[in-house]
């Protein structure tokens, strides 16, 4: 018998597995889908979250084509503007500072795109039907820096295309090691981003450890994690994702940060400053009770 999940208010919760609170290229060939409607509640089929692709060997800092296949491009009227997470079929999460004061009207998504300069008949563009910052968000000290873009229309999660994992809700993740994943420069020379995604290795560390650095402790709330880049990373990856592998095996990651700010590309004594997604768990199930999430068990555990 397959199990037909429900989306709805009522097994939000459950579908996300948490109890508590705690510039583009013209020759980039995008499918560009018409918006329709749809139902509050829909039936969603199971499927497994974060997991990579690795088909393809990867050289140096550059990601495997299609790797991390919830990568989510956010564009400004066309042209590369942040990064985001896709956590469904209908949402992308990135961070509050990307999408503050900006019309649904003006911001696309696009998804399973690798190199912004290169054709790739696979890229997925969506526009973006609402965005939702964070009511609490600060843009003085970057404080709740997080927010929704819901998309026009759902996506299929039947080939490439896989949401990431959301965290558990009391985790710290000190000590564990990271991964960053981006178009941002990995130098301070290197301008605005690079053209194909990139990744780098980060230790996430104590938040005593981040209040004892280079920045004021009255800097860094508890809402923010910080991490030191073993290989450097900079500008053009605000919004995008710092994942945690917990499950070696299988591959599979889950979303703990959001590219939030910091000074300068891997200083000493300056880590960089993601928002801590277990968080907001609750702010994202209450802002996104009408879209199918994947689990972190296979298909075969809810037979």
């Amino acid at each position: 018998m397959r199990l037909q999940l429900i989306c709805s208010v009522v097994l939000a919760t459950v579908r996300l597995g948490y109890a508590t609170e705690a510039a583009l290229q013209p020759a980039v060939h995008v499918i560009l889908e018409a918006a329709t409607s749809y139902p509050p509640e829909r039936e969603c089929s199971p499927c497994r979250c974060g997991l990579i692709h690795t088909l393809h060997r990867k050289i140096g800092k550059k990601a495997s084509r299609h790797q991390y296949p919830w990568m989510a491009m956010v564009m400004l009227q066309g042209d590369f503007h942040c990064a985001g997470s896709l956590i469904s079929d209908l949402y992308v999460l990135t961070a509050g500072h990307c999408v503050e004061g900006l019309s649904a009207e003006l911001i696309q998504v696009r998804l399973l795109e690798h190199n912004r300069s290169a054709s790739d008949a696979q890229v997925l563009q969506r526009r973006a039907a609402h965005v939702k910052v964070h009511e609490l968000y600060n843009p003085f000290s970057f404080d709740n820096d997080i927010a929704l873009i819901r998309l026009d229309r759902p996506v299929s999660f039947e080939q490439r295309l896989r949401p990431v994992c959301l965290p558990p809700s009391s985790t710290s993740f000190e000590g564990e090691m990271a991964k960053l994943t981006g178009w941002g420069g990995q130098r301070e020379s290197a301008g605005f981003g690079m053209q194909a995604l990139q990744e780098v290795d980060a230790l996430i560390i104590s938040q005593t450890e981040c209040r004892s650095s280079s920045y004021s402790s009255a800097m860094i709330t508890d809402n923010m994690l910080c991490a030191r880049y073993v290989d450097d990373a900079c500008s053009g990856n605000s919004g995008g994702p710092l994942h945690v592998l917990f499950d070696e095996q299988l591959g599979q990651h889950q979303l703990v940060g959001i590219v939030s700010w910091g000074a300068g590309c891997a200083r000493p004594g300056l880590p960089d400053v993601y928002t801590r997604v277990n968080q907001y768990l609750r702010w994202i199930e209450g802002n996104t009770a009408n879209a199918c999430y994947c689990m972190h068990l296979s298909e075969e555990d809810y037979y």
